[in-house]
C-alpha cells in the first residue's frame, strides 16, 4: 500500500559527536537539516508539506540510533487530523535504540478536529543500558457547533521492548460518541491529555519524589499520575485544559532527565 509520508534516519556517534548519517523521505514528510543546540548532539525537525492529515493518509517513520548516539526527534507544528468520512489516517513509527544511546521524542500535539479518525502505532525496540524519552499529547480541534471531543475516535497503541521482551504496552482509545469522556476515570473535565514515557538506567532510586516536586506547582490546573515500569522506568499521564500546560511539564521531565545524564536542557526554539 502507497504511503503519503515516509521518513527514516539513523543516527551514528563519530567521536564524542552524534552525526544524522543517513536520512530518507519522501511524500508529505520532510526534515529540516539537524540543529546542534548543544555541541555534540543533534535535534531534527520533521515537516509535514501538505498542510494536515486527511482520510486514507498513511505516514511512517523509522528512526535508528547506534550505540552511545544521542538525539532528539520534534515537529514543525501540530498534527491537525481533519475530517475523514471514508478512512482513518494511520501513523506509525519503528525505533531502535542500541545500548549507550539516548532519544527524546517531543513532537506537538495531534489536533483532532470534527469527524476525526486517527490511529497511531509505535514500536520501540531497545538495548538495556538505552534511554528513552517518548512523549504524545492529544488535543481536540474546533467544531462549528463549538462543543469539544466531536472527532470520532483516537487510537494510539505503544509498545516498548527490551533486548526482546515486551516490557510495556500502552494503548488509549478516545471515543466520544460512545463514552461520556468528561466523566469519573475518564478525562474527568479536562480537554487535552499528555503521556510521557521514561525508561534509563539513570532514572534512580528516588524518583517518585523528584516527580512529585516537578507535577505540584502545577496541581491546581491540571491531573497527573505516574507509575513505575519493571525495565528502569516511569510512565506518566497528564490530563489539562491547555496544550501549553502539558508542553511545559514534558520538557520539565525531560530536563529533569537530561540533567541525570548529565546533559543540558533541551531547546526547542519554534515559536
Amino acid at each position: 500500500m502507497s504511503m503519503t509520508g515516509t521518513l527514516r534516519m539513523k543516527a551514528v556517534c563519530r567521536g564524542d559527536k552524534t552525526v544524522v548519517a543517513d536520512t530518507y523521505f519522501d511524500g508529505a514528510f520532510k526534515v529540516a537539516r539537524p540543529v546542534y543546540f548543544q555541541e555534540n548532539e543533534p535535534t531534527v525537525y520533521s515537516l509535514h508539506v501538505g498542510g494536515g492529515y486527511v482520510g486514507g493518509d498513511r505516514y511512517h517513520t523509522d528512526v535508528v540510533l547506534e550505540q552511545g548516539a544521542k538525539m532528539t526527534l520534534t515537529t514543525q507544528s501540530a498534527a491537525k487530523v481533519y475530517k475523514t468520512p471514508n478512512e482513518p489516517v494511520y501513523q506509525s513509527m519503528a525505533v531502535s535504540l542500541a545500548k549507550g544511546s539516548v532519544f527524546l521524542y517531543v513532537p506537538d500535539p495531534l489536533i483532532a478536529y470534527e469527524q476525526a479518525r486517527f490511529q497511531q502505532e509505535t514500536i520501540i525496540h531497545m538495548e538495556k543500558g538505552a534511554t528513552l524519552l517518548y512523549s504524545d499529547s492529544i488535543t481536540p480541534g474546533w467544531s462549528k457547533s463549538g462543543h469539544p471531543f466531536q472527532y470520532e475516535w483516537i487510537r494510539s497503541k505503544l509498545k516498548i521492548y527490551e533486548d526482546g521482551s515486551l516490557q510495556m504496552y500502552d494503548h488509549l482509545f478516545l471515543k466520544p460518541n460512545h463514552q461520556q469522556l468528561f466523566s469519573l476515570m475518564q478525562m474527568e473535565g479536562y480537554t487535552h491529555v499528555g503521556s510521557l514515557f521514561i525508561i534509563s538506567p539513570m532514572l534512580g532510586q528516588d524518583w517518585q519524589k523528584e516527580l512529585e516536586q516537578i507535577l505540584a506547582p502545577y496541581e491546581d490546573h491540571i491531573r497527573s499520575g505516574f507509575s513505575e515500569l519493571k525495565n528502569s522506568g516511569c510512565a506518566i499521564r497528564i490530563l489539562a485544559n491547555a496544550s501549553h500546560v502539558i508542553e511545559e511539564i514534558i520538557l520539565q521531565c525531560a530536563n529533569w532527565m537530561r540533567r541525570k545524564l548529565d546533559q543540558e536542557p533541551v531547546q526547542l526554539r519554534k515559536y
